[in-house]
């Protein structure tokens, strides 16, 4: 398990974290300069926090309280950086190598030849960095990373300069890489969807601070506030208030709207009636109906936005103090052929599907 209760300054800007990894991956995501770059740079020693505690499998590495604070080297943790940081006058057997030079040479080779072919590097041995794509400089430098079996493997932002087709490749491998390393891994990324595809649990990040930590479902069904919700795609936010609540239902009357909405909330504990809420629905969630009824509006479609695979369609309502509001939908192209601009749809907003936001 990693431990993280830290806190840093620096001019501007305040680093204040703590979260908990359990033989999982996570997610750390955020706005750029939020911290997250900063919070692996702590972990893997490169930079010292002003105060906390730092931990990894019981083995303390920064401990402000009793003066500990572990070299880099001495602290079990792969690091793989956003541009890769490859030796450039090494080969690949030789960056892969760099870290194990205590190691004894039958241990070295047997290592490095088990994560060339795990990371799909055979043939490229001998080769230097200068000589790779980017994808081949990616598995070059987490082969590197778990080179000396470390027990948390830091990835920041490690797919961010690679094409589309060669991120899907490297996704899956990062996934299948869990199948034969049992550490802790932490990916620092902008991409929400990647975060949810390769992680089990999620840190929203803003402005030094970890606002939402949880398993990658509960963040996104349950947004804390409209920062978090926006940062997972949680859009059509309306402001409302809590009219009614009864076993698992909540009725938010949306007054600018002028309706009545059903939302399904099991956890509605800390929740009022009359309280003053935000409301998101996620595009992709709303769906044409067929006539009028419970949590249904009816809205012109005012202009189309089309995609490779999906249409988005936003929908222009009339609001009670004479403006408009926009509701943005997504639907498969084969769903929104027979869409026309200017034409009233039924929009039915599915009640399990509705985010109530209380902060």
């Amino acid at each position: 398990m990693l431990e993280v209760n830290i806190k840093r300054k620096v001019p501007g800007f305040n680093l204040d974290v703590t979260f908990s990894v359990d033989g999982e991956m996570l997610g750390i995501l955020g706005p750029s300069g939020s911290g997250k770059t900063m919070t692996l740079q702590c972990i893997a020693g490169l930079l010292r926090p002003d105060q906390g505690l730092i931990k990894l499998n019981n083995k303390v590495l920064f401990d402000s309280s009793e003066q500990v604070s572990l070299q880099a080297q001495a602290r079990k943790v792969g690091f793989v950086f956003q541009n890769y940081a490859l030796f450039p006058h090494l080969s690949t057997i030789e960056n892969i190598a760099y870290g194990m030079r205590n190691c004894q040479r039958q241990e070295i080779f047997e290592r490095v030849q088990t994560l060339i072919d795990k990371m799909k590097l055979e043939g490229l041995q001998n080769r230097y960095p200068r000589q790779l794509s980017a994808g081949q400089q990616q598995r070059v430098a987490i082969a590197r990373a778990l080179a000396t079996e470390p027990e948390v493997l830091l990835l920041d932002e490690p797919f961010s300069a690679l094409d589309s087709m060669v991120k899907k490749q490297l996704e899956l491998e990062v996934m299948k890489l869990q199948q034969f390393y049992s550490g802790n891994i932490i990916l620092v990324t902008h991409d929400l969807a990647e975060a949810y595809r390769l992680c089990s649990a999620l840190a929203i990040y803003e402005s030094g601070k970890v606002v939402q930590f949880d398993q990658k479902q509960k963040v996104i069904s349950s947004p804390v506030n409209k920062q978090v919700a926006r940062i997972t795609r949680c859009t059509n936010f309306m402001d409302g208030i809590i009219a009614e609540i009864r076993d698992s239902s909540v009725w938010v009357m949306v007054p600018d709207l002028g309706i009545n909405l059903k939302v399904v909330a099991n956890d509605h504990r800390n929740m009022l009636v009359n309280q003053a809420v935000t409301i998101g629905v996620r595009p992709e969630y709303i769906r044409i109906a067929q006539g009028p009824g419970q949590n249904i509006l009816l809205s012109p479609l005012d202009s189309v936005v089309e995609s490779i695979a999906t249409i988005n369609c936003y929908f222009c309502l009339d609001t009670v103090s004479g403006g408009r509001y926009y509701l943005e939908t997504i639907f498969p192209k084969s769903d929104a052929q027979l869409l026309s601009n200017g034409q009233k749809y039924y929009l039915y907003l599915p009640p399990e599907h509705i985010t109530i936001i209380s902060d």
